[in-house]
């Protein structure tokens, strides 16, 4: 009888690990990403970028075969979003943290782009 109860405590002691763990989980939280290019009007848009649409549709056709993402998993950035990130980055000189919320990314993922 002893032994059945050790059986029945291990069971319980698996489950009640496998609940914590479900519980300590948080949900994936993905930010709404600006298209910016459509969102700012072309003075706002040099004013941050120092660059105007068209040069920098211009750069984007130069580069887009280089910097595109080898996935569409977890949201990946297109070629456009880390092109506008990365000119922000050079157009203000502003730390990683600022330039990614710019692009809705997080810091570690705007340097990644700017060494790109």
């Amino acid at each position: 009888m002893n032994q059945l109860f050790d059986v029945s405590s291990d069971d319980e002691d698996i489950i009640d690990y496998v609940e914590h763990i479900e519980r300590s989980r948080k949900a994936r939280r993905y930010q709404e990403r600006k298209n910016h290019i459509n969102y700012w009007d072309d003075e706002e848009f040099y004013n941050r970028l120092l660059f105007t649409k068209p040069s920098v549709h211009l750069i984007m056709e130069k580069v887009k075969d280089g910097i595109k993402s080898t996935t569409n998993w977890n949201h990946a950035l297109l070629p456009m979003e880390m092109l506008l990130l990365t000119l922000r980055f050079f157009a203000c000189g502003s730390m990683l943290i600022v330039v990614g919320d710019f692009a809705g990314v997080h810091k570690s993922t705007a340097s990644k782009v700017i060494l790109k």
